[in-house]
């Protein structure tokens, strides 16, 4: 079965890193559902999950089921993406948002995993993804996302 098919997908991209508008073209076709797309200022945010994102997260969680649920992260760094990872897994780590405490143990991969490239059109990822792949610490991001999925991460396939 594939990482997408049938799932219900949230996106969370980065201005700075892979915007929300990208990783939706990649994953058109792929059998899974977009419920939410957003495009934040990580860097703003130091790092931390934008509160009403904690919210929304939280709210298609209980509505379609933690089982069905599939984020993506688009940050440009791989401690924002870990932060984040973490905060949808785990909950929040910085105790202020919705999702404090709720370890909601979510399916959450970033744009520039193996992964995630494997499943969407090779083209297309080039075209939306492929530049920013250049400069982005991908290594990094790879090593940190294993980490939080391999510690939080309740539905692994």
């Amino acid at each position: 079965m594939s990482l997408f098919e049938g799932k219900k997908v949230i996106i969370i991209g980065d201005r700075d890193g892979i915007p929300g508008p990208a990783i939706e073209k990649c994953i058109e076709g792929t059998g899974a559902e977009v419920v939410f797309s957003s495009t934040e200022c990580f860097v703003t945010a130091a790092g931390a999950m934008d509160l009403e994102n904690q919210k929304r997260v939280k709210t298609l969680t209980e509505k379609h089921g933690a089982e069905n649920i599939l984020v993506i992260l688009g940050a440009a760094e791989g401690e924002a993406a870990g932060l984040a990872a973490e905060t949808v897994t785990n909950g929040d780590p910085t105790f202020a948002g919705p999702l404090s405490n709720v370890q909601l143990g979510l399916r959450v991969y970033h744009a520039v995993e193996p992964e995630f490239k494997e499943e969407v059109n090779e083209e297309v990822y080039e075209e939306e993804i492929g530049m920013m792949e250049m400069v982005l610490e991908v290594d990094e991001i790879i090593e940190e996302m294993t980490d939080i999925r391999t510690e939080f991460c309740k539905f692994l396939d």
